[in-house]
């Protein structure tokens, strides 16, 4: 009796059906969920362009809050200025004045710096009020850092100060970061300064009438803004918030400045008749930036000491445009 082959047919057909359900069992495990896909990369942004570091003491953007710019210019390979012509062009503009004057202008990309003074020294403590401000907006962002106050219950006062020099504004912030003693506030602003290698004789507050005197000098203030352009102060975040504050173009600035077009500058400044005429700031041409610090003490006159602050921000920017 012969036995019956099975159907080959049959076998390969059984075959391919077992072959087809281990694919569909294994498809099934590999497969990812659509809707949990991860979001495609961008390849011209990074992780610190679409957040900030929760230690940043900056604040991410929403609403009316600063967003920091995150466009990255291409590197341009840049010259050292040539530092003995422009001190020579900066004691030729002071020579001669009766008053005490201050100037210090630094390239923070190459670090280099250039002082003039005439009267005094460029590190000489000078009377000024307002110039504390960088300092108040410096400390507020690190206490941001620390915890100690919450930026944005104090961003709209930050605004105030720098782009409406707003003193009242000033005067607040110096008491929320005394936790409600404007002395001790003070206090926090000179220790602020210490911890970024400089120093502030914060002694009154920046509106009403005193017999105290507020103290800065033009090489501190320079420094300061140094620390901020390389990203050194408080942090990279927080620095570049804080120079976005500075370069808003301000209401009715008391120093006129007419740098072009194809600049982008911001400053604050401080008048007083008969007692000082004061400018710190920062100045971006399209491939560099330049700060520059000026304090003059006593001025012959009030116009003509503000003309010869804006004469000096104009005369160092050819020497930062070649």
């Amino acid at each position: 009796m012969k036995t019956k082959k099975p159907d080959i047919f049959l076998v390969i057909t059984m075959c391919l059906l077992v072959l087809a359900a281990v694919l569909c069992i294994v498809i099934l495990f590999v497969q990812k969920d659509p809707e949990t896909k991860p979001e495609p990369v961008n390849p011209q942004t990074s992780s610190t362009d679409s957040a900030l570091p929760s230690d940043s003491g900056a604040v991410t953007p929403s609403g009316s809050e600063i967003v920091v710019p995150t466009d990255s210019k291409p590197a341009v390979e840049l010259k050292a200025i040539d530092e003995a012509a422009l001190k020579a062009a900066l004691d030729e503009s002071l020579k001669g004045l009766t008053s005490e004057w201050q100037v210090m202008v630094i390239d923070p990309a190459l670090d280099t710096h250039v002082e003039s003074a005439v009267n005094c020294k460029v590190d000489a403590w000078m009377t000024a009020n307002r110039m504390t401000q960088v300092f108040i907006m410096g400390t507020v962002f690190k206490q941001a850092q620390d915890g100690t106050l919450k930026l944005e219950d104090v961003l709209a006062d930050v605004k105030a100060m720098m782009t409406t020099n707003d003193t009242y504004a000033a005067d607040r912030l110096t008491e929320q970061l005394g936790g409600g003693d404007a002395a001790k506030g003070r206090e926090a602003v000179k220790a602020f300064a210490v911890d970024n290698g400089v120093k502030l004789g914060f002694n009154r507050p920046l509106t009403g009438n005193s017999t105290a005197k507020n103290y800065v000098s033009a090489a501190y203030c320079a420094e300061l803004l140094n620390k901020l352009c390389k990203g050194e102060l408080v942090s990279d975040a927080a620095s570049r918030q804080m120079l976005e504050l500075l370069l808003t173009p301000a209401e009715n600035p008391e120093i006129a400045l007419d740098l072009g077009t194809d600049v982008k500058y911001g400053f604050v400044n401080d008048v007083e008749a008969g007692v000082c005429i004061c400018s710190m700031g920062v100045v971006q041409l399209p491939n560099r930036s330049y700060v520059i610090s000026v304090v003059c003490n006593e001025p012959v006159t009030t116009d003509g000491a503000k003309k010869k602050v804006a004469d000096l921000v104009t005369l160092v920017k050819p020497y930062f445009a070649e």
